[in-house]
């Protein structure tokens, strides 16, 4: 059972007002039923503080016999909320520690507001521990009490701004829109004034609405981030309030992608259907070398002209940026990618004139992979494919190569080397002894073309050069 405060009601969009009822005998000359001031505020510990300082002041006047009898509606200064013609006569802020009056005798009733204002709270407390509530010093631990003037959203931009820098380009989007939601639920809050009730509030919500666990601790986690760059940068004094609320083990019941079986593959890579619908460059050649690579998406679709170049005679896609930081990696180029082409296509764009691979891509907001992946996503729907399965996508060549390099008895050192994962996982004994950058190319390349795909006919998907240099030409000329 919560404690009501006096006069304080909440509209429909979750604001709270004071409201006062005007006794009868005064409504004819203030001319008012009932005069409603907002609180402008969704916090319910904020407005429970300004209602109660509102509530205090009206008990102080209408014990005033100066206004017993034909009051106005002037007399109601601290409902008028910031008219210019009003004069604000007092003026506290427990908060703050501030009370003001003009006057001795406005002095005097200050001081009583602040007494009956005391009472109100222990009284408060007195009624909190009958209920077996938490302790008042824990209640009033977390309740506001100063702000420290930049709200959310400004937060909000200077923090993306600085992670720019290091984060993932599509790692942005993803924070911004926790954060988004956060302010959607709780309001554009003062950073100071955000407390731990306001995130687990945020988070039951999402657990009411059918939220993936996993969707949800991305938003905690953005959270997190973001107050703990506050803290770091003084922005606010404070403790994190986003800070352990995740849900255990919610990665662990993330569906994971499944890898393409060698059935699948066939279907995939079949020349009569892969040559008539994957046209363009980037469509033809992104599936190719993600099956040969285990390159993520954007890894391939961003390559550069200059990031695939032979290092004492083995051929290389030299991967400088990505999702982590050991996606920072060379992988040796796999013999069947060489002997359709990659190099001479390469080449070809390269005396064309182009500093990427795929110079008819556009970026957009998650970088060039966006056509690409939709484009694949369609082949498997096609009819003779039928990879239907929600779980196969375009990341899933990633499962495939890791599963066949197992298969084919690759050590987890290579495996991570060449797609990019974190060395030191403590998966077994040895792995904080393996130093990814002095595995040598050779060793890679041997591991490389271990990837066999028996059963799949690559040999007829050559496609020449000339025809896609035609076919990029055509595309940006239709875009200019």
């Amino acid at each position: 059972m919560s404690i009501k405060t006096p006069r304080l009601i909440r509209d429909r969009c979750g604001v709270y007002y004071f409201r006062f009822v005007v006794p009868l005998n005064w409504r004819e000359s203030v001319g008012k039923a009932e005069i409603r001031r907002s609180l402008r505020t969704k916090d319910a510990a904020t407005a429970r503080h300004a209602a109660l300082l509102l509530s205090a002041h009206m008990e102080a006047m209408m014990a005033d016999k100066k206004y017993l009898t034909n009051p106005t509606l002037a007399d109601f200064p601290h409902l008028a909320g910031g008219r210019a013609d009003v004069r604000q006569k007092i003026r506290i802020d427990l908060g703050l520690g501030i009370v003001e009056a003009d006057t001795l005798e406005e002095a005097k009733e200050a001081r009583a507001m602040v007494a009956d204002m005391k009472e109100e709270r222990q009284a408060q407390a007195a009624q909190m521990s009958q209920m077996a509530r938490p302790a008042i010093g824990q209640v009033l631990a977390e309740l506001p009490t100063s702000r420290c003037g930049v709200h959310l959203e400004q937060a909000a931009l200077d923090f993306l701004e600085e992670r720019r820098t290091t984060l993932a380009k599509g790692t942005i989007p993803k924070m911004k829109g926790g954060i988004k939601a956060f302010v959607a639920f709780a309001g554009n809050l003062d950073v100071a004034m955000v407390r731990p009730g306001d995130v687990k509030g945020f988070k039951q919500k999402m657990l009411a609405d059918k939220k993936a666990p996993t969707t949800i601790n991305d938003y905690l986690g953005s959270l997190a981030s973001l107050f703990d760059y506050c803290i770091a940068n003084k922005v606010a004094r404070m403790e994190n309030p986003a800070r352990g609320l995740l849900i255990p083990g919610a990665h662990n019941k993330a569906e994971s992608y499944e890898p393409f079986t060698a059935e699948e593959l066939a279907r995939i890579f079949a020349p009569e259907r892969y040559l008539k619908r994957m046209k363009l460059p980037d469509f033809y050649w992104g599936p190719l070398i993600a099956a040969f690579t285990g390159a993520r998406a954007e890894e391939v679709a961003s390559l550069k002209v200059e990031q695939i170049y032979p290092v004492k005679g083995i051929w290389i896609v030299d991967i400088t940026k990505g999702k982590t930081v050991n996606a920072v990696r060379r992988v040796p180029i796999h013999d069947k990618l060489l002997a359709l082409g990659l190099v001479e296509y390469r080449n070809a764009m390269r005396d064309a004139g182009h500093a990427r691979l795929f110079p008819h891509l556009s970026e957009g907001k998650n970088g060039f992979k966006k056509n690409m992946c939709r484009m694949f996503g369609i082949h498997l729907d096609a009819p003779g494919v039928d990879v239907k399965d929600p779980l196969k996508v375009f990341h899933s060549f990633r499962h495939t190569v890791v599963t066949a390099l197992t298969n084919e008895g690759v050590n987890d050192g290579l495996k991570k080397a060449l797609v990019g994962h974190e060395a030191g996982t403590r998966e077994s004994a040895h792995d904080d002894y393996i130093h990814l950058k002095f595995l040598t190319l050779e060793n890679l390349r041997d591991a490389v073309n271990k990837l066999a795909y028996e059963g799949v006919g690559f040999e007829g998907l050559r496609v020449e050069p000339a025809v896609f240099v035609a076919a990029v030409a055509k595309r940006m000329a239709g875009k200019a």
